[in-house]
């Protein structure tokens, strides 16, 4: 059994020099006794595993609306992918891979109901107030609206994991913790969380729309990643098939799944490769801190950039601005917006803990953290009621 400096001294043997340390963490604004089992990284995990906020995440819209069906992406599905990809990677590179799995199951926290269009909607709504963006409200959840610590400490996690979600410059009139800077370039494992997600999404959102028929096989067929991820699939299980002796040939289904594995195994291995390229030519830096005192480190190979941004491009075009996509989640952020207004002119409908904020924060902004806590099903059920 290995207790927490164990589990401290093991990092010591095997990251990178420039990887986060737990054992040098700076700390909690809340100073606490440390953990017997578990790093300050693991139980910061731990902590938003258990957060509501994250429970709510498995109802929120990812491209398709959260009640679409069983088998689409929701943020929750999308958070333990990214995860599991930003570990994965971080292993490979000697980099703090608990970091990496804490930020990636936190990245997507501040998302409100029906994804990017209803995250628009919320910042038209608050933009006299703060407006509305998705990486600081997740600060901002973990920071203060999830209260299991007394009030202004919400979870109470470790600076490093706070920093890595400043993932673009914060508004000064957005109201955050006074102890984070407003932009700041994220540790190396942060990095790599941030090329997982696109990594992730790019190719789970190209799954969805084959799995909703909203797009066709033949029209991704040319584009360069999914052209080289159909025939490494389909050369993978024609080999498959030959050693096992398989008669049968594998059905489209199985060789959409196969497509989709295969592209995600192409973009990270090209991070990992092209990151640790950039780590070694980078030699003069010599820990954590210099190291996010760069410009990004993380990165994959010009040609990946060049591929992946073609793909985005089409899912764009093609599938995000679908008729029937579009219009379901500008119907049901309309929704949204009615409950936004609804409780707005009728604050007591707020929960307690919530009208307790209201001196303090405004009306607006209290409103506007509530209602963008909603699932999708949430907003819903009000909208009907």
């Amino acid at each position: 059994m290995r207790n927490r400096e164990e589990l401290e001294a093991r990092e010591a043997q095997i990251l990178d020099r420039r990887a986060v340390f737990a054992v040098k963490s700076l700390g909690r604004r809340l100073p606490e006794i440390e953990d017997a089992l578990r790093t300050c990284f693991q139980r910061d995990r731990d902590r938003i595993l258990h957060s509501a906020a994250f429970r709510r995440l498995q109802q929120k819209t990812q491209v398709l609306p959260a009640t679409t069906g069983d088998h689409y992406r929701t943020r929750l599905t999308h958070s333990l992918e990214v995860s599991q990809l930003a570990r994965s990677a971080c292993l490979t590179l000697g980099l703090n891979s608990d970091l990496a799995e804490t930020v990636a199951l936190a990245h997507d926290l501040g998302h409100p109901p029906f994804g990017h269009v209803g995250e628009r909607a919320l910042n038209k709504l608050l933009e006299e107030h703060g407006g509305y963006r998705h990486n600081a409200q997740g600060l901002r959840i973990l920071d203060d609206l999830e209260d299991r610590f007394p009030e202004g400490y919400g979870l109470n996690l470790s600076w490093e994991t706070r920093l890595c979600l400043i993932k673009h410059q914060v508004s000064e009139d957005f109201p955050m913790s006074p102890d984070l800077p407003r932009k700041a370039t994220p540790y190396l494992e942060g990095q790599i969380v941030d090329l997982c997600d696109r990594s992730a999404y790019v190719a789970h959102d190209m799954d969805d729309a084959l799995r909703s028929n909203h797009v066709r096989w033949e029209a991704f067929a040319d584009l360069a990643l999914p052209k080289e991820a159909d025939e490494k699939a389909r050369e993978k299980l024609d080999k498959l098939c030959r050693e096992s002796g398989l008669a049968e040939r594998p059905d489209e289904r199985q060789l959409r799944r196969r497509r989709v594995s295969t592209l995600v195994s192409i973009l990270v291995q090209d991070l990992v490769r092209a990151t640790g390229q950039a780590l070694k030519r980078a030699r003069r830096i010599q820990d954590c801190e210099e190291a996010r005192k760069e410009p990004y480190i993380a990165q994959h190979t010009p040609a990946r950039q060049e591929e992946i941004k073609e793909l985005l491009q089409f899912l764009n075009e093609h599938f995000y601005r679908h008729p029937d996509v579009y219009r379901a989640v500008q119907e049901a952020t309309a929704r949204m917006t009615q409950v936004y207004n609804r409780i707005l002119a009728e604050p007591t409908l707020l929960p307690d803990r919530f009208q307790a904020r209201i001196e303090r924060e405004g009306l607006e902004r209290t409103v506007g953290d509530y209602v963008g806590g909603m699932t999708d099903r949430y907003v819903e059920r009000l909208s009907q009621s």
